[in-house]
C-alpha cells in the first residue's frame, strides 16, 4: 500500500528492492550499505514504515534526516516505536488502526 500510494502521487519508489521479500538472489552482489545509505540520502520524500523494529530502517531515516529530507513515519497506532524517532525533529506521523487507513492518508500526505 506505501509504495502504491508513492506511485499514484506521482512519485517514484526509489527503492523497489523492498517490495521482494527475497531482495536479491546473491546478497554478496550488492553493496546494501551503500545502496540504502544513497537512496536515504538522495530521495525527496523517505517513507518508512516503523511498526516493527529494524536497525536498517533506522539508519535509512537518520540518513535521509542529515541530508535534510521531508521524512513520514508509518506506524500502527499503539506500536512501541523507537525513542530515537519519537524524538526526531521535523518528522510527519502516519498512525494507523487498520492498514486500509495508510492508502488515502498516505496519499493526502504526498499530495
Amino acid at each position: 500500500m506505501i509504495a502504491k500510494a508513492i506511485a499514484d502521487s506521482g512519485h517514484v519508489v526509489a527503492s523497489p528492492w523492498n517490495l521482494d521479500p527475497s531482495e536479491v538472489a546473491t546478497p554478496s552482489a550488492v553493496n546494501v550499505f551503500e545502496r540504502d545509505r544513497l537512496g536515504s540520502e538522495n530521495c525527496d520524500i523517505m517513507v518508512a514504515d516503523v511498526t516493527h523494529p529494524s536497525t536498517g530502517v533506522g539508519m535509512e531515516v537518520m540518513a535521509a534526516y542529515n541530508a535534510g529530507r521531508r521524512i513520514i513515519l508509518v506506524a500502527r497506532k499503539g506500536r512501541l516505536v523507537s525513542k530515537m524517532l519519537e524524538d526526531m525533529d521535523g518528522k510527519e506521523w502516519l498512525r494507523y488502526d487498520v492498514e486500509t487507513e495508510i492508502y488515502p492518508e498516505l496519499l493526502k500526505l504526498l499530495n
